[in-house]
Parts: C-alpha cells; sequence; structure tokens
C-alpha cells in the first residue's frame, strides 16, 4: 500500500477522526439506499404486471402498423383511379 496516497492525512486529532467516521458511516448508508432504491426500480420493472403488456406492445405495434398499411394501401388503389378521372373531366372543361 502506497502512504503517499493516504487520503485520511487531514486528521490531526481524535475530533478530525470522528468527524470522518461519520462522514463514512453516511457514505455508507447512503450509497446502500441508493443500491435499495435501484433494486426497487428493477423489480418494478421486471414485474410481469408490468414486463408483459410492455413487451406485447412493443412487438405487436409493427404488427398493427403493417396491417394498418396494408388496409390503406388496398383501398388507396381504387382512390387514384377515381382522381384521375376527376382531373380528365378537369382537363376536357378547361379545354371548353
Amino acid at each position: 500500500m502506497n502512504l503517499s496516497k493516504n487520503s485520511y492525512s487531514h486528521i490531526k486529532s481524535f475530533e478530525d477522526f470522528e468527524n470522518e467516521k461519520i462522514k463514512l458511516y453516511f457514505q455508507i448508508k447512503l450509497s446502500e439506499k441508493k443500491l435499495q432504491l435501484k433494486y426497487i426500480e428493477l423489480t418494478s420493472f421486471l414485474n410481469p404486471v408490468r414486463f408483459v403488456p410492455l413487451l406485447l406492445n412493443s412487438w405487436l405495434t409493427p404488427i398493427f402498423l403493417s396491417l394498418k398499411n396494408l388496409i390503406t394501401g388496398f383501398f388507396r388503389k381504387d382512390e387514384p383511379k377515381c382522381q384521375a378521372t376527376d382531373s380528365d373531366t378537369n382537363n376536357t372543361e378547361s379545354n371548353d
């Protein structure tokens, strides 16, 4: 262990030692609470009641979008014929 990198060189008295001890204790407690919070977040995310609908939604959305595009594409095939007929009648009216 290298003594030149001693992070406790600022301790000069028992009072400094006690303060450092309390500081380290609170740092440990803070780290534990952060870890517990991450654990709670992870367990709530992986909860089957929430996780399964999330997966189904992410898998079914592309399928529904492609189905929607297929249906709208089917009905749009008939529309250009009607629009072409309308534009033809407009062209004949403008030629008159």
